[in-house]
């Protein structure tokens, strides 16, 4: 019995009495909808024969729908059959969108970014689209003989299928691949991924989050993007997404209605959509149990139909796996997401759009990164190896010295322990022809500068030996009563009132001019007046104030110390240029101190003059936190519980509830073996939750802050820009 149904003014179907009661107990259809199965009459759902309220009502039993191949004679029903498919190619091209934009973005896009593909829609076609990708998908494998030819066909196809892994599929010549684990992702922040969908969504994308073998995936591996370069210019690369399938009759239903195609052409052991969207740009192919999407520039499809080919009968025989060791060590590790890249291929590319050469002493080079999602921290790691040591220049550790002079509680703290020397030799060599050429001028480090006293800019750069460490310790919010007054030290008349020109009192409003201008005699003011257009606005600043002193008053005082290793006789030329000894000079009159010892120059505010004599703070930092600057050659750390204690201007909604969870930031690397590496750590307050749940969570409240103005009308214009036509 094929049974339509009509809802809302479209029709679905047609269905067998099993599926129709499997939509109903998923809340897809009610009892009250019609229905009709004789293709003439419409009555309620809860008439249709052998539709009874008991069996509406959640069962035990497992049910086995078949796909069904009816061909619909009654005109009514086969018009309103038909008009389920011009929905889903209206919304096509939205839906390819999000599926592309979910390749190598971020976590939320991935994620959130399939779920919107496969449910999302114009209002006026959503809930058919979805409840036509919740018939298709629902379709579970039919034992029936209704297909029983087709399964055999393909089922006789598919040993011509090589049985290789799917990571062995990967070609040699990839530059670069990402490996995403989208199961172990959705483990960690399954809920929270769930309460970011849009709730026009149907209950169906929710159960693809908590169920992906609805949609025919099986995500027990992960979802593998490859890219191949083409070292050719303004051209884009191949790229290429695999994934595993639990289903693959399920998947196909669900490719052909989401992107409005006609049926996957069978070929030797699997299916082929040589072309999802109008340009031609992208292909798929199906295989017994994985399927491949190849992408490339428009000038090339005639070559995305040999490359899926090539994907699909893989043997594993021209595998990156097994021609690139370090892949194959990035790939048996369990990272949430892993981005190897390597290879000349697209160092060679890069050359080839970017017109330079200085890519090449990359050539040969290989690295990764990796993200983990743990316990109370967000980890972001790489590492890089190097084919020489062109790009060597760190000193892989920071001194003893400079970290005495490293606050362990600062807010802040950047520092860098470089070889000079390389970076002079490496910005001569590969960036000043660059910035030469765009300036159209010649850069000669050099050349004598006359404002430097006649030295050169690498004299002055050579007054540093390569260590430089700052640290932001507290900043202090102005008192509103401050700035009034004169010149900090300015003479006082008789009257008590501060006179920026000398002895004696201040000339009065109107009076003689200061300065001896005539003009300004006799109340000729050759200004505008004051509050009028062009003037000042109001009668001006109040005998004795000075508008500096309250400018420099109101503004916040940073409390802070810098460090960096100099050499002294270099310092001592560098430091007595006009423009540098004017500078410290200003300096110093706002109270900062300015001290060279031990071979270090040491920069700092009140808060910190003790270190400036004695050459340490008072608490350095020591054991875990100072591990860190031991072992790289790059420091940054931000501490985010103590900027929460300054007095500064902060709503205390808003900003401050976003970053309320949150420890600290921290970012480091070494540089000084080609075997470099680095890592990007976020660590929460909270060490028992999931740092994915935490984020999600974070992104959920950036939502909810943002204007108003941003509806999905906005971001529906944003997507037809970059729509396929």
């Amino acid at each position: 019995m094929n049974i339509y149904v009509h809802k809302d003014g479209t029709n679905y179907g047609p269905y067998t009495l099993d599926q129709l009661k499997e939509y109903l107990q998923q809340g897809s259809f009610t009892l009250q909808d019609q229905a009709c199965h004789d293709g003439q009459n419409w009555i309620p759902v809860a008439q249709v024969p052998g539709m009874t309220p008991a069996q509406s009502s959640p069962q035990n039993q497992n049910p086995a729908p078949t796909k069904s191949k009816t061909v619909q004679t009654n005109p009514s029903t086969a018009q309103s059959s038909q008009q389920t498919a011009p929905s889903g190619k209206k919304t096509s091209g939205r839906k390819r969108l999000y599926l592309y934009g979910a390749i190598g973005v971020n976590l939320i896009i991935v994620i959130i970014g399939l779920c919107w593909w496969i449910f999302s829609g114009d209002d006026e076609t959503k809930e058919a689209e979805t409840q036509l990708a919740d018939a298709n998908k629902e379709v579970e494998p039919d034992t029936s003989e209704e297909i029983s030819s087709d399964d055999s066909e393909s089922a006789s196809n598919t040993p011509s299928i090589p049985d290789t892994p799917l990571i062995e599929r990967i070609p040699s010549d990839a530059g670069a691949v990402l490996l995403i684990r989208i199961n172990d992702l959705l483990e960690k922040g399954r809920k929270d991924i769930t309460s970011l969908l849009p709730p026009e969504l149907p209950p169906m994308a929710g159960k693809a989050i908590d169920d992906p073998t609805s949609l025919g995936l099986d995500l027990s591996e992960p979802l593998q993007i490859h890219v191949v370069a083409i070292e050719e210019k303004d051209v884009s690369p191949f790229f290429g997404m695999a994934g595993k399938l639990s289903d693959r009759e399920k998947f196909i239903n669900t490719v052909e209605l989401l992107a409005g195609l006609d049926k996957a052409i069978e070929k030797d052991g699997y299916h082929l959509f040589p072309k999802i969207d109008k340009e031609g740009a992208f292909g798929m192919g199906i295989g017994p149990d994985f399927f491949i999407l190849i992408g490339s520039d428009p000038n090339k499809s005639e070559e995305i139909e040999p490359m899926i080919e090539t994907f699909i009968q893989a043997d594993g025989s021209d595998s990156l796996l097994t021609s690139e060791s370090s892949f194959a060590k990035i790939s048996k590790d369990q990272n949430d997401f892993s981005l190897w890249f390597g290879g000349d291929e697209i160092y060679g590319a890069i050359d080839a759009n970017l017109g330079r050469t200085d890519f090449e002493i990359y050539q040969g080079g290989h690295g990764n990164l990796t993200l983990n999602f743990d316990k109370g921290e967000m980890v972001m790691a790489m590492e890089f190896e190097a084919p020489n040591e062109e790009m060597v220049y760190g000193n892989g550790k920071f001194s003893d010295k400079i970290l005495s002079l490293t606050p362990s509680d600062a807010v802040f703290t950047m520092g860098f322990a470089v070889n000079v020397m390389k970076m002079i030799d490496f910005t001569q060599r590969e960036i000043l022809p660059e910035f030469s050429k765009e300036l159209n001028m010649d850069v000669d480090l050099d050349e004598t500068i006359p404002e430097l006293g006649g030295l050169t800019i690498n004299d002055a750069i050579n007054a540093f030996t390569g260590e430089l460490m700052i640290s932001l310790t507290d900043v202090k919010m102005p008192d509103p009563k401050a700035g009034i007054g004169g010149f900090p030290g300015a003479p006082m008349d008789a009257a008590g009132d501060s006179n920026p020109f000398g002895e004696g009192d201040l000339p009065p409003p109107g009076g003689s001019d200061p300065f001896g201008n005539p003009e300004m005699e006799e109340n000729e003011i050759p200004f505008p007046e004051p509050g009028v257009v062009g003037g000042f606005p109001g009668a001006g600043p109040a005998s004795g104030v000075n508008p500096g002193a309250m400018m420099m008053a109101a503004m916040p005082k940073p409390e802070f110390i810098v460090a960096a290793s100099i050499e002294p006789e270099k310092w001592l030329k560098l430091k007595a240029a006009p423009p540098l000894a004017m500078g410290l000079g200003f300096a110093m009159m706002q109270g900062i101190s300015i001290t060279e010892k031990d071979n270090f120059l040491i920069i700092a505010s009140k808060e910190h003059l003790a270190a400036t004599q004695s050459g340490s703070v008072e608490n350095p930092v020591n054991g875990a936190g100072r591990k860190i600057f031991q072992t790289n050659d790059f420091v940054l750390r931000i501490n985010v519980a103590p900027i929460l204690d300054m007095d500064l201007p902060i709503p205390p909604d808003g900003p401050v509830e976003l970053i309320r969870g949150i420890s600290h930031l921290e970012i480091f690397s070494n540089s000084s073996t080609p075997s470099g590496s680095g890592a990007m750590k976020l660590v929460f307050s909270d060490k028992n939750e999931n740092s994915l749940s935490q984020i999600l969570k974070l992104v959920k409240m950036v939502l909810t802050i943002l204007p108003a103005s941003i509806e999905k009308g906005d971001l529906d214009d944003m997507e037809e820009d970059f729509e396929f036509e």
